[in-house]
């Protein structure tokens, strides 16, 4: 069915511990990734969109905790409830690639370097049995890489990780994650290191994922050029909180939240000239262990009152699918200006 669901996050509060300190990295986040299509993340660094997408896979940190929330994955009529599984169980093995893949941020970080790079995509193959054999799985590998515009994709797959260079690093693990064809791709900056042609061409085999296979895509970025161009559904986090969500064409031609507004004021417009004025957000944001009582954004924020600094925002729906944390209804009080 179009438009069903395939990850369903329930108002997930997720903590790191470190010297009998508690930072609350997310708090209370609540979202639904659909079947078929793209929803990005987006915010400045440090707002737990890669904690959202860590805590999805069950990758989070030993000194990290889930304190509340619910994580749900529906695979073949089934509704799994990942949250609740052992981090290095099989189950949680089992869905990883096949059922929901992910490309890291780091790719140097991220491939083994005592492997090969076939080794470790054909790995992924037979372990979801998504290849017959090592020989059936070293051909699919060697068109991978090609896909991803790898030279010489036949020598390569022989290579390691250090002979590679970054970008090269990156589109081969983007080659992994997509190899097993997974109903979920999680996609944390997956173009970082990697020239506008080569990113072009990645998006492109992200985009016949999912119309081919009905894989659902969250993609993680700064880039809301990306953001405009693939976008089904966006959301916008800042400190923890996803202010504002929805139909990205509606967030985007009618930003509710004064956040998302100075986002969008503060990256060029192409066409407009060398003299369009750009806007900058204002201070910077509050330190994680001293936060603000109210909107965490109020301290930046030109449209802050009093009520802003004492209560945190409830979720609430500007209009059918825009949701925006505000305790002011701007859109309908002449909007943001």
């Amino acid at each position: 069915m179009e438009n069903e669901a395939v990850v369903r996050v329930k108002d997930l509060h997720v903590s790191f511990y470190n010297n009998n300190r508690c930072n609350k990295v997310i708090r209370g986040v609540n979202f639904e990734l659909k079947k078929s299509r793209i929803m990005c993340i987006v915010g400045e660094s440090g707002c737990g969109k890669s904690v959202t997408a860590n805590s999805i896979m069950g990758l989070l940190p030993d000194l990290s905790r889930i304190e509340q929330g619910e994580i749900h994955f529906y695979d073949k009529g089934k509704d799994i409830e990942i949250d609740q599984l052992p981090r290095k169980g099989a189950a949680m093995r089992k869905i990883r690639g096949e059922g929901i893949s992910m490309i890291f941020q780091d790719p140097m970080t991220a491939l083994n370097p005592v492997f090969t790079v076939g080794y470790q995509i054909n790995e992924a193959l037979l372990y979801h049995n998504r290849a017959k054999n090592k020989a059936e799985a070293s051909e699919i590998s060697i068109q991978l890489l090609k896909d991803m515009g790898i030279p010489l994709p036949e020598k390569r797959v022989k290579e390691y990780p250090h002979q590679f260079s970054g970008g090269m690093c990156q589109r081969a693990m983007i080659a992994m994650a997509m190899s097993c064809r997974p109903k979920v791709l999680i996609a944390d900056e997956p173009t970082t290191a990697l020239d506008v042609t080569i990113q072009a061409q990645i998006f492109e085999l992200m985009l016949d994922l999912k119309d081919n296979n009905d894989t659902a895509i969250l993609l993680i970025t700064h880039d809301m050029g990306v953001v405009a161009e693939l976008a089904d559904d966006v959301a916008v986090m800042y400190m923890g909180n996803i202010v504002e969500s929805g139909d990205a064409r509606l967030v985007f031609t009618h930003p509710s939240h004064p956040y998302t507004k100075a986002l969008l004021d503060s990256i060029p417009v192409l066409g407009r000239g060398k003299d369009q004025q750009l806007e900058p957000i204002r201070g910077s944001t509050p330190d994680p262990y001293n936060r603000p009582k109210g909107c965490q954004f109020a301290p930046r924020c030109s449209y802050a009152t009093p009520e802003c600094e004492l209560k945190m925002p409830d979720e609430a729906f500007v209009e059918p699918g825009h949701m925006c944390r505000c305790h002011h209804d701007l859109l309908k009080n002449g909007g943001l200006k």
